[in-house]
């Protein structure tokens, strides 16, 4: 049978006498920092990044206070009403604008928004803005294809693309609900850059 041979060191972590020692082990290690996940951290950071935003937007709404110009307060915020009621004209009017009878031409285009621009110009007439954002659409669906730099014109026959174009043109400007345009246009800053010179806001 194993027996000590001397009585445990009366500093070991097993002896402790309650008159003259404490039993926190803090005594002998010394206090530890509190560990913290990553997850802990992110969630700082998060609430961090939320209040400067916040920081920002009451910022932002007391310039607007203090008497900064109209044309920033709406640059800001759009008016629904007034879009809504914008849209509303700008429908009724692109309704009544005739669709070219006889189209084709020998044009040279790359792009398909360069072909929108070529029509605009040689019918004299504005193109709906739903077919800008179809046509810009198109040319960013050809980012990264194998013929990406090689111009639509040596891809679709000229006369065939512009019948495209003049196609959906006639159901945006016949079937298109100023309710929609609305709901985009409040989400667009850009639209005036396409709506303004045909019904302008002001």
């Amino acid at each position: 049978m194993l027996r000590r041979q001397s009585p445990a060191c009366t500093k070991h972590l097993l002896v402790s006498d309650s008159d003259t020692e404490s039993d926190n082990l803090s005594d002998y290690h010394g206090p530890r920092p509190l560990k913290r996940n990553k997850k802990e951290n992110e969630i700082d950071k998060g609430k961090d990044i939320k209040w400067e935003c916040s920081k920002r937007k009451r910022n932002k709404k007391e310039k607007i206070g203090d008497g900064e110009s109209s044309q920033n307060v709406k640059a800001f915020k759009e008016d629904p009403d007034s879009v809504i009621e914008q849209a509303k004209k700008y429908q009724e009017h692109m309704k009544e604008i005739p669709i070219p009878p006889t189209h084709g031409s020998d044009v040279v285009f790359i792009t398909w928004r360069g072909l929108a621009r070529y029509m605009m110009e040689f019918y004299g007439q504005p193109l709906h803005y739903l077919t800008h954002v179809l046509v810009k659409q198109w040319d960013e669906s050809r980012i990264g294809a194998e013929d990406e730099d090689k111009p639509i014109i040596n891809i679709i026959n000229p006369i065939k693309a512009e019948t495209i174009i003049w196609g959906m043109e006639e159901v945006h400007r016949r079937c298109t609900s100023h309710v929609h345009l609305t709901s985009l246009w409040l989400c667009d800053p850009g639209y005036h850059a396409f709506v303004d010179d045909v019904i302008p806001l002001y």
